[in-house]
């Protein structure tokens, strides 16, 4: 069987930025489940996985404007450190979830701070970013 729309793949991979700085690698870890056209992966990636079978391996380039489109300058928000709950620390990188409801939140990262002020950005981290996937497909299926 190979990728096709609404099947279900499992897979292992890279991610490299394109200077090769590697941003991520699924290797160690229990292969990568997910149903295609789903928005678990960029449609830039899922598109070029399509045919790829059982034991094939890829090296796809995904531009960021096909991957996790460009960094968004408002979705960046600047807040004073009272504003944030007290107990959390405030380290460049760090991830802060707010609630916006008791169902809804946002996750951002710190992106820095000066002074009173904390920047903290929304946007996915590698957003603006291109990328190189080095994809091995293990499984392709109808059903988990």
């Amino acid at each position: 069987m190979h990728v096709t729309e609404n099947t279900i793949v499992t897979m292992r991979y890279t991610i490299e930025d394109v200077s090769g700085n590697v941003l991520d690698n699924t290797y160690a870890n229990t292969p990568i489940k997910f149903k295609m056209d789903r928005g678990d992966f960029p449609q830039g990636l899922e598109k070029q996985i399509l045919g790829l079978g059982p034991g094939q391996s890829k090296t796809i380039y995904v531009s960021a404007e096909q991957g996790y489109g460009e960094r968004k300058k408002e979705l960046v928000l600047r807040l004073k450190k009272s504003a944030l709950p007290s107990d959390i620390e405030i380290k460049i990188g760090s991830k802060i979830r707010r609630h916006k409801t008791i169902f809804e939140s946002e996750l951002f990262t710190v992106q820095g701070y000066i002074g009173d002020w904390v920047y903290l950005d929304r946007n996915h981290p590698y957003a603006g970013i291109d990328l190189n996937y080095n994809v091995h497909v293990v499984d392709v299926n109808t059903d988990w």
